[in-house]
């Protein structure tokens, strides 16, 4: 069996002391770039591989963060990991990625399990169902970092990265307004989720500012996926005659809306518009709008203001959590591709 590569072989062959090669490999100021680069180098041609093991507990931290989303599936959430997933290596950081499953349970148990991997801090995307508030007290009990990114819970202390989902529903209804359509329908998410209330809240705001109605009659609530979307449409048609023009809370939700649409031949007949991230769904004529959501600035973001407080050693005082919005882009059949 091959020994395993240590530390002193590679300062041996080198003629550098142990402790120079260590900081080397960690990208320490005191070592000039040039042995730096020349120490990476022969690390890897000797087949080092670094005992992660006890540089975290001679550290204090495991240069690994938990990210825990309610779906991978959806373009929006594969997007914002892959932009935390770069940016992490980047600095040098691993990352363990769970996914919730829409389910608030499996959320607890994801981040229960996260913490006895001594992670050193946490980005979550909460599920659709109303929050186990306990677990996130652990997190602070334990000091341990985290940052809500696109779904948060409010007041706990932590921060957030989020984008303007009242606003960008505004402007979609608003549009749809624009081309005529008086009665518009809104397959909503779950109050118990920000962009659930959020983005009704300018659903209605645009009604308002219009001098339409709010009815209840034409908002369906219940979930975030392709499959609630899906029901909700046959739900409405189920009713009667179909609505001239939706709104959707999510992109997902459209497509699932969209499909049932286009099985009972109707696709051309209604107007859609949802909150997303792919402006194709635009461009293949599916949605006639799409309020396009940031994904890799808001997966930089939250990673950054995560290490921020990973780095600098504290947590944040209740009351005092940054809570950074970033702005949305509407995307219509008449934008340029």
């Amino acid at each position: 069996m091959p020994q395993k590569v240590r530390l002193i072989d590679i300062a041996d062959r080198l003629g550098l002391t142990k402790v120079s090669v260590s900081k080397a490999l960690r990208d320490h100021g005191d070592i000039s770039e040039e042995t730096r680069e020349l120490v990476k180098r022969t690390a890897a041609e000797m087949g080092y591989t670094p005992n992660l093991l006890a540089r975290s507990l001679s550290s204090q931290r495991s240069h690994t963060l938990g990210v825990v989303v309610p779906k991978i599936a959806h373009t929006f959430f594969s997007s914002v990991i892959e932009a935390v997933q770069e940016e992490a290596t980047a600095r040098g950081y691993g990352i363990v990625l769970a996914v919730s499953s829409e389910r608030a349970g499996l959320e607890r148990q994801h981040i229960e399990r996260l913490l006895s991997m001594r992670v050193d801090g946490l980005l979550v995307s909460v599920s659709k169902e109303a929050p186990d508030l306990e677990i996130y007290d652990r997190v602070r009990q334990m000091g341990v970092p985290l940052v809500f990114f696109d779904r948060q819970i409010e007041g706990l202390g932590f921060g957030s990265v989020t984008v303007d989902d009242r606003a960008g529903a505004r402007r979609a209804v608003e549009h749809l307004i624009g081309l005529g359509h008086d009665e518009i329908v809104h397959v909503a998410g779950t109050p118990e989720v920000a962009i659930g209330r959020d983005r009704r809240a300018g659903y209605e705001d645009a009604l308002r500012a219009h001098e339409l109605p709010v009815r209840e009659a034409l908002i369906v609530s219940g979930g975030f996926d392709e499959r609630f979307g899906a029901r909700a449409m046959r739900e409405l048609l189920d009713r009667g005659d179909p609505p001239s023009a939706i709104f959707t809370v999510t992109q997902p939700v459209g497509l699932g809306v969209y499909g049932v649409l286009a099985e009972a031949g109707l696709a051309s007949d209604v107007t859609l518009a949802s909150f997303g991230d792919d402006a194709s769904s635009v461009h293949l004529r599916i949605a006639d709008a799409i309020v396009r959501q940031p994904t890799g600035e808001i997966g930089r973001r939250a990673l950054g203001l995560l290490l921020d407080q990973v780095e600098g050693g504290g947590l944040l005082a209740i009351g005092a959590e940054p809570h950074e919005v970033l702005e949305v882009d509407l995307i219509t059949s008449t934008t340029p591709a």
